[in-house]
């Protein structure tokens, strides 16, 4: 695996160094790619999360601007999602028969149910999470949700996304470099902080109830109130 992982960081940094001299080849390969990996069911082929975070780590050496390139992805998120949406709003239930939307039709059905669950914020969950983001704006299309309260949080949710995806590269790079290790652990590392993050924040609950009795009185308080719901649902 870390075999694997050492090969596409290091052709992904050379490719990206490679085209980092020409600053509007960067801005466009980095805006197609972040439209490129929202699109409903496309986006599962487009490895956005490497680009992104050895991007980071271009603009911490000094090859890349951080506030054009930061708003190249936002813009590519937004418009990807949009055409996500628009897919999914034109086709509905006809999307089942249609390819490459059939070949995922479990995909698109574990989407419905994630959005039936988490309604409006399902979009802004969904965009973090491997393979729910390539159908979440396609399933708030095809279940009729309005444009307009879904171009809201695609705005907000792609600003956070850009920053979390692009942030964690700048910083990791000074820090790796600072302890005389290379850029391409970037990817590693920065895939594992992003996953360890995201496991806390959606299932912080019930991180704290499995260490509740290690925590005496506030644990026992805590296993009462969200235990009591848990067990009724």
């Amino acid at each position: 695996m870390f075999e694997f992982l050492h090969s596409i960081s290091t052709w992904l940094e050379l490719f990206l160094q490679g085209i980092s001299d020409n600053f509007w080849l960067s801005l466009l390969f980095i805006f197609l790619v972040c439209i490129g990996e929202a699109v409903f069911i496309v986006g599962l082929l487009v490895p956005s999360l490497p680009i992104l975070l050895l991007t980071g780590g271009l603009i911490a050496q000094g090859s890349l601007p951080f506030w054009p390139i930061f708003f190249a992805a936002v813009l590519g998120a937004i418009i990807g999602d949009a055409i996500s949406y628009t897919v999914g709003y034109l086709l509905k239930d006809k999307i089942r028969t249609v390819w490459p939307f059939k070949n995922h039709l479990k995909l698109i059905e574990q989407g419905e149910v994630f959005f039936a669950r988490h309604g409006g914020k399902a979009i802004f969950i969904g965009r973090f999470i491997t393979g729910v983001k390539a159908v979440i704006p396609g399933v708030a299309g095809m279940m009729s949700m309005s444009y307009r309260h879904f171009s809201v949080i695609n705005v907000i949710s792609a600003f956070v996304w850009a920053a979390v995806h692009i942030l964690p590269g700048v910083l990791l790079t000074g820090w790796l470099k600072s302890i005389g290790l290379s850029l391409e652990l970037v990817i590693i590392v920065g895939a594992i902080v992003l996953t360890v993050a995201f496991l806390v924040v959606h299932f912080w609950k019930r991180i704290l109830l499995a260490f509740a009795p290690f925590m005496g009185e506030f644990g026992r308080s805590l296993q009462a109130r969200w235990q009591k719901p848990e067990a009724g649902h």
